[in-house]
């Protein structure tokens, strides 16, 4: 959860879906990842191309500008 807490603060996108469960981060060193986040922990769902793939698959809003 620490990492992801981290990554969070440091993208320079977020995207989040409705309900707060599913993240769309676009961190500057690692580029595209998609979380699920739950109460206790943050799991890694996809990277890169894959991320903005699945992220509408999870409700999560895609950035205008990719």
């Amino acid at each position: 959860m620490e990492e992801f807490l981290r990554l969070l603060e440091e993208a320079s996108v977020v995207r989040v879906d409705g309900t707060g469960q599913y993240y769309l981060l676009r961190h500057p060193e690692h580029g595209w990842r998609l979380y699920q986040k739950g109460i206790e922990a943050a799991f890694l769902l996809a990277e890169g191309e894959k991320a903005l793939y699945w992220a509408p698959e999870f409700r999560v809003p895609l950035p205008e500008v990719v």
